[in-house]
């Protein structure tokens, strides 16, 4: 079976993709800049309790792969 090659379109919503990734790391990065947070893992401890009240069907597998 001959592998299917890459078009150009693909390569553009790639390219979109990983500039939207970008985006987000840059976004939280500024925000651990600007709060002085040093890890993911202080955010996750901040977020695991806003989840829990906020959404009760929020999985605890979901909150395990945070923590």
């Amino acid at each position: 079976m001959a592998e299917e090659r890459i078009s150009r379109e693909d390569i553009i919503r790639i390219a979109e993709g990983l500039k939207s990734i970008e985006d987000g790391v840059e976004k939280i990065q500024g925000v651990m800049r600007k709060k002085k947070i040093k890890s993911i893992k202080d955010i996750a401890a901040e977020l695991i309790p806003v989840f829990k009240s906020d959404d009760d069907s929020l999985s605890e597998s979901v909150i395990k792969r945070l923590t």
